[in-house]
């Protein structure tokens, strides 16, 4: 199992340098100028949109969509089965997600963008490395100390740090 999950970390991270970091990239990028201005999301050619799916934001989950990434998998497959590529399958989510946030009058404009930012990071990853929900990605972030001391650990026992992480976390729990 570790190995499975290092395997699709890796292909995480093959995707996120060829395809998805251009995306985001792109995104914030697009986002900048009218960050100043007020929050605002960036247009999506109607062409862009399923012809099968009337409404994406019925697709996403009911709350916050970064507290379900199983329902966001459901989303995502169903994309899928309308024939749409990795990119607009991003795309789309996206698109339904941002107004949603942009609506949100309790959040500042950084807090939208950095919601918009951490939504577009999980999608981007369950589009290209979960096929069904049989594992969840996490994106944690570990002070430089202790990914030092992951990394060592990893090392002695002769594997990457993620599979080391996957490892320790089933051990704990069990």
């Amino acid at each position: 199992m570790a190995t499975e999950i290092g395997e699709r970390v890796g292909g995480v991270r093959r995707a996120l340098q060829t395809v998805a970091l251009p995306l985001l990239l792109g995104l914030a990028l697009q986002a900048a100028p009218a960050h100043a201005a007020g929050f605002e999301c960036p247009s999506r050619p109607v062409a862009d949109e399923p012809a099968g799916i009337k409404d994406i934001k019925s697709l996403l989950p009911v709350g916050d969509p970064l507290d379900n990434p199983a329902q966001l998998n459901t989303a995502v497959a169903t994309l899928r089965g309308q024939g749409l590529s990795e990119g607009l399958i991003i795309d789309n989510l996206i698109g339904a997600y941002c107004p949603v946030v942009a609506a949100n009058t309790a959040l500042n404009d950084t807090q939208k963008a950095e919601l918009v930012r951490r939504f577009a990071s999980l999608i981007t990853g369950i589009v290209f490395s979960l096929g069904s929900t049989e594992a969840v990605l996490l994106d944690v972030p570990l002070a430089p100390s202790v990914l030092s001391q992951v990394q060592a650990k990893a090392k002695a026992a002769g594997i990457s740090p993620e599979d080391w992480i996957a490892d320790t976390v089933a051990a704990a729990l069990k």
